[in-house]
């Protein structure tokens, strides 16, 4: 048998120890000791043919791999036969080497062709899967998938129980009903028809949603179990494990988002028979015999809160967290004129970025995976903040027009129709169909509905002053089993002002460490997130203890903070700045990422 180019046939000693060479020098007959390896063409180079492979154009883009990373042998390729799957984009080509910047699972051609990952850490899996299986990843991992499955039964629970609950209102509400029209008159049978028409109206409406929800979960529980069954069955190999478990997490998140999402938006509208004071008194009356009430009941309020485990951070104790800098967002387009000064930043399902650029008068979208922008579009205005709206929308303050512009944020971010309101309208969010926003000159927080129509105002204190001198930003947040809170910052003051939905003062509050307070961000667990515009700082307050953390501050390159967002699932946190004539810093959104 022809011996393999640049190695030694075993000598005849027996020797079971193979001796590899610079494989073109072997074909001269030269025994050079190799000093790289090019896993692309599977050849051993000393450092003269290292030079000339880097330099030929058919070979300068391989990426050699030098004595520390490279084979000891050509057998050491055997491992290729525990690896079965192939890479989406070499179809011929196996995975076997894991990008940690990147999170991405590569084949040896990706690793050369991509120029997204020369500078990056990429290991092979290989090595990565001896540990995997016992480590700490995996075992979340699966702790992940049975708190899923355990947490979905809970809330059909939940929900089956809610199912009773409206049938036996909807009995009761018609008893009510019937006994008190028997106590009138029954003259008023056609009012009482009416009334049991839309008592099934709306319990068929709970049903439905009832129904709708029960279906969404049982649907995630199926994923989530097929997930399990998956990565039980590939345990019998390290590699697929590996390969597999990385993707798992992706999807698991994945569940997790789509089960909150079914949660945020289950609200069963329970009813209850009021009645009519009118009738009792006159038994006469365009509202005779009474009224359904609807109450709104969130199910999320009926069940223990699922708590993720270490793979979902979303419900951390983020005071006793450390955060990393990752690469900062470009955000300046070529439609800008001016550079950038970013007001507003909410985080957007599906990994994107809502941010209002006040100096280029436009709402931005931009992809937090790619660091690129997405979408633009121009306002007829300059906004200052703005808050998500359900069913994929969001709201912006243009107080230069006296104006709320109303967006779509599915795929690209177009305008929608536009609310008139009575003053400079600047800090805003939504909370039960109602908006709450702060206005400058006079100063005030206002609740009102959709279309613009004032239902409560606060300007002054309990003592008649004046309660705030620029209340530029809010936000509302529940804290744990609570009516919704409003928290408004007025930087003047350097206060953080705290409000029921009522508009009621329940607390304003101070501290040395925090100067002009800009954007503020609920991250839940009652914590708030407070940008210090002096301080230049971002700020942690847990709402029920009053303790203060700092998270971040200048030694992080904080400077001027002017709005902040912060996505649970993915663990980042998002901020913007104000300094004028600082591009480096308007003109980008810093990422930090929870360690």
């Amino acid at each position: 048998m022809d011996a393999v180019p640049g190695r030694i046939v075993p000598e005849a000693t027996g020797s079971s120890h193979d001796h590899t060479y610079c494989q073109p020098c072997a074909e001269d007959g030269k025994k050079i000791l190799p000093e790289a390896f090019c896993p692309v063409c599977k050849e051993f180079v000393c450092s003269a043919c290292a030079r000339v492979h880097r330099n030929m154009k058919l070979t300068k883009s391989h990426v050699l791999q030098d004595k520390s990373s490279m084979p000891s042998s050509l057998h050491a390729d055997s491992e290729d036969e525990t690896f079965t799957e192939t890479c989406q984009f070499h179809a011929k080509e196996f995975i076997k080497y894991y990008c940690t910047n990147h999170e991405a699972l590569l084949c040896g051609e990706s690793v050369v062709d991509n120029e997204e990952h020369r500078s990056c850490k990429v290991k092979k899996i290989s090595q990565l899967a001896k540990q995997y299986k016992e480590g700490a990843e995996y075992k979340n991992l699966k702790t992940g998938i049975v708190q899923m499955v355990s947490d979905i039964e809970n809330y059909l629970s939940s929900i089956q129980a809610n199912m009773k609950l409206v049938d036996e209102e909807s009995l009761t509400n018609i008893n009510e009903l019937r006994k008190f029209k028997h106590e009138i008159n029954q003259l008023l049978d056609k009012r009482e028809n009416e009334l049991l028409g839309e008592i099934d109206r709306k319990k068929r409406e709970s049903e439905t949603l009832l129904n709708e929800m029960k279906a969404s979960c049982q649907d995630i529980k199926t994923a989530t179990e097929k997930l399990k069954a998956e990565l039980q069955a590939k345990e019998v190999n390290n590699n697929q494990l590996f390969i597999s478990g990385t993707r798992a997490i992706k999807e698991l998140v994945g569940l997790q988002s789509s089960f909150e999402n079914i949660r945020r938006r289950g609200q069963v509208q329970h009813s209850k028979f009021s009645r009519d004071p009118e009738t009792e008194q006159l038994l006469c009356s365009n509202a005779a015999i009474g009224r359904v009430d609807q109450v709104a009941s969130d199910l999320a309020d009926r069940q223990t809160q699922p708590q993720w485990p270490a793979l979902n951070q979303s419900r951390a104790d983020l005071s006793q967290s450390q955060f990393s800098k990752l690469p900062d967002i470009p955000v300046k387009t070529a439609a800008d004129t001016r550079n950038c000064f970013l007001t507003g930043v909410a985080f957007l399902s599906g990994e994107r970025l809502l941010l209002a650029d006040c100096h280029n008068c436009s709402v931005k979208l931009a992809d937090t995976t790619t660091n690129k922008m997405v979408s633009q579009v121009k306002l007829p205005g300059d906004p200052w903040d703005l808050c998500l709206l359900p069913g994929d929308r969001a709201a912006v303050t243009l107080p230069g027009l006296k104006k709320i512009q109303f967006v779509s944020t599915q795929g690209n971010v177009t305008l929608q129709d536009v609310v008139e309101v009575d003053g400079l309208c600047y800090g805003i969010d939504f909370c039960d169909d109602n908006l709450i926003v702060s206005f400058f000159g006079p100063c005030k927080v206002v609740l009102m509905d959709m279309k613009g129509k004032v239902k409560k105002s606060v300007d002054k204190d309990s003592s008649g002053k004046p309660l705030f001198q620029l209340p530029c930003y809010l936000t509302v947040t529940r804290e744990s089993q609570t009516p919704p809170v409003i928290y408004v910052s007025d930087w003047p003051t350097h206060t953080i002002t705290k409000l029921n939905i009522s508009l009621e003062v329940l607390q304003s509050y101070q501290d040395p460490i925090l100067e002009s307070p800009r954007g503020l961000a609920a991250v839940g667990d009652n914590q708030l997130l407070v940008c210090g515009c002096v301080s230049n700082n971002i700020l942690l307050r847990n709402t029920l203890t009053g303790k203060i953390t700092k998270l971040l501050g200048k030694e992080e390159g904080i400077e001027s903070p002017h709005s902040v967002a912060y996505c649970p699932l993915r663990k980042m946190m998002f901020v913007t700045f104000s300094l004028s004539n600082r591009p480096e810093l308007e003109n980008f959104v810093k990422v930090f990422n929870l360690v």
